[in-house]
């Protein structure tokens, strides 16, 4: 039986390293881009549009296994729903959805109930799935808070002492990379990917400082001060709402849960933050 896989959101942090993984093991895949000219050198690229049901036909059609990775961007919830049924309509066979941590429709944190909706859609689909709920990224700390390090010396974020099992996306990748390889095995499954251990962002921020040889400070910012922020640099007020749930879910300490689905998965330990720290230290000099 064939297994030709098409690779959403191939731009973003996952899927950079997801469409190393699939070279890597020699998958039958393509990606879906609204601009292809950026794919990837050496990986076929179709043209798709979440918000575009027409396009989306055409990209999914002879697609057997699609992996959904949707922008966190007001729409999101239309764009999930143009994705399900042009899948429906193409004959996929298997979705394997990248989620979130804590994804549940009931959650009162809007960001989990959002990914909790988006769940329940492909869930009854009547298409096989697999859910992947990862947690914060590692990456974040370069993507987010490199200018602020190599500038002040701080990571600045409204977290207090809130633990959360940062993980690295290339573990993320990995994980989703064996699921898309063998999805028949995974069906009906939810993975929640973390780290092997929970740290604050003053723990992080110390790692960090042993990597580049300097102090890197942790300052904890009140919540209107983020939200203003983030107002001020011109975020639509849902991703605030998303956002500032995230950081209440950090803050409260609920995003510490640890599991052993990464390993389940890879067969290896999650990569550690201190390890992430001194591969990266260059992007925070």
């Amino acid at each position: 039986m064939t297994n030709h896989i098409l690779v959403t959101g191939s731009t973003g942090n996952i899927g950079r390293e997801l469409v190393k993984q699939l070279q890597a093991r020699g998958a039958d895949f393509a990606v879906m881009t609204t601009q292809p000219g950026r794919a990837p050198a050496g990986v076929r690229a179709v043209h798709g549009d979440f918000t575009q049901p027409a396009s989306l036909a055409a990209a999914f059609a002879g697609t057997d296994t699609l992996f959904l990775l949707f922008p966190l961007v007001p729409g999101i919830l239309d764009m999930a729903r143009n994705a399900v049924a042009a899948a429906q309509a193409a004959g996929v066979r298997h979705i394997v959805r990248s989620s979130g941590a804590g994804a549940d429709a009931d959650s009162p944190a809007s960001i989990a109930r959002v990914h909790g909706q988006i769940d329940d859609l492909i869930a009854g689909s009547g298409i096989a799935y697999t859910l992947l709920r990862p947690t914060s990224f590692m990456q974040n700390a370069i993507n987010f808070s490199a200018g602020s390090i190599k500038g002040a010396g701080a990571i600045y974020a409204p977290h207090g002492n809130g633990a959360v099992s940062v993980i690295d996306v290339r573990d993320i990748a990995e994980a989703a990379a064996a699921v898309l390889a063998a999805p028949a095995a995974h069906a009906g499954a939810a993975y929640t990917l973390t780290g092997g251990e929970a740290l604050t962002d003053a723990q992080m921020a110390a790692d960090i400082g042993r990597a580049i040889g300097r102090e890197v400070a942790y300052v904890d910012v009140p919540e209107q001060a983020a939200v203003d922020a983030m107002t001020q640099m011109g975020m639509p007020p849902q991703l605030i709402d998303w956002l500032m749930s995230l950081n209440h879910v950090i803050k409260q300490g609920w995003a510490a849960g640890l599991t052993d689905d990464v390993r389940r998965l890879t067969g290896h330990a999650p990569r550690r933050f201190a390890d992430f720290a001194r591969e990266h230290a260059d992007a925070w000099r």
